[in-house]
């Protein structure tokens, strides 16, 4: 007695469609598992794994990129424009930011993930909508809170020149933000 040939091609059509039903469905029964057993360490005194920190950097750095405004800072940049965006940075940023010269403050060193170095190069490559969009609306699980609801429209760009301006700080300026 030789096999029937089409029932070979039926139970390897059975099995690819258990394959894909199993491929489909285990991941996120398995991410449901881990994240209601409690077994993801969500604390910030641990560092983030690679994983995190790749979902993490991807999913903000793409929501900023497709929400930011696609505009330059409108404000002239006059010496009273950043020295308005100092004293925002000052009372709102420095804590968590530092600034060169000036350190972090207590809550900016318990943050995971870290504020990051504005005068970064890194930093300093977003866009300006980019950082008016971050600063207007923060980011979700970073410690960064949005701004816009407390803040007009203008002192957020004041803080955006202001951070613009942070990798070319004067002694003066630096001694302004230490105080």
């Amino acid at each position: 007695m030789t096999p029937d040939p089409s029932s070979s091609v039926y139970d390897l059509q059975v099995k690819f469609a258990l394959g894909v039903l199993v491929g489909l469905l285990l991941p996120p029964i398995v991410f449901s598992i881990v994240a209601l057993a409690g077994w993801f360490d969500m604390s910030a005194t641990r560092p983030p794994g690679l994983i995190e920190e790749l979902v993490g950097s991807t999913l903000s750095d793409r929501s900023v990129a497709r929400r930011a405004p696609k505009t330059r800072n409108p404000l002239p940049d006059t010496p009273e424009l950043l020295q308005a965006g100092l004293e925002h940075y000052r009372r709102d940023c420095i804590v968590c930011h530092g600034a060169p010269g000036v350190p972090q403050g207590e809550i900016g060193r318990g943050l995971n993930p870290p504020a990051p170095d504005l005068w970064s190069p890194d930093s300093q490559e977003a866009s300006d909508g980019e950082l008016y969009f971050v600063v207007a609306h923060g980011l979700r699980m970073t410690g960064m809170p949005g701004w816009l609801p407390s803040h007009s429209e203008r002192e957020i760009w004041e803080m955006v020149a202001f951070v613009r301006h942070l990798p070319k700080l004067t002694a003066e300026e630096r001694a302004a933000l230490a105080r």
